[in-house]
């Protein structure tokens, strides 16, 4: 059997904000292991508070881990990079916007007809062609986290 390259090593990674407000720190995440190798998907299950989303923070670089380190492709993930995204659980449309400005908008200081063809092919990717003139509320929550996503 060929032996697969780890892309994402988490090492020994935990998670522990400071006290506030005369409480005491708060250990949002335990120490942790997993090698992430090619082609493997994983998913991340446990109860609400067992520090999921921190550990998808500090895996994005949005957050330094208290303790342990983070590789991805054998490099330290020291902040956010363009090598990588994350989708957060609550999303943000323009309600004023359409579908296709929302997702222009990121795109605003290039050519004109370079984001009309990128919107295009993220309408595309997003399965949402065809709606590219409705605004937000005219769509059902799964079709507005998609437009997010794109």
């Amino acid at each position: 059997m060929e032996a697969r390259m780890t892309l994402l090593r988490i090492d020994q990674v935990s998670r522990t904000f400071p006290a506030r407000g005369g409480n005491a720190p708060t250990r949002a995440l335990e120490p942790s292991t997993l090698d992430v190798v090619d082609n493997d998907f994983v998913t991340i299950l446990g109860p609400s508070g067992c520090g999921k989303s921190t550990l998808l923070r500090i895996i994005a670089g949005l957050d330094r881990p208290t303790s342990g380190r983070v590789t991805l492709d054998g490099r330290e993930v020291t902040g956010p990079g363009a090598d990588r995204g994350m989708v957060f659980q609550s999303y943000t449309l323009f309600p004023w916007l359409t579908v296709r400005e929302n997702i222009a908008f990121g795109l605003k200081d290039r050519p004109k007809d370079e984001v009309d063809q990128r919107v295009d092919e993220l309408l595309e990717l997003v399965d949402l062609a065809g709606q590219g003139d409705s605004y937000p509320d005219q769509l059902s929550g799964g079709q507005q986290q998609r437009v997010a996503l794109a």
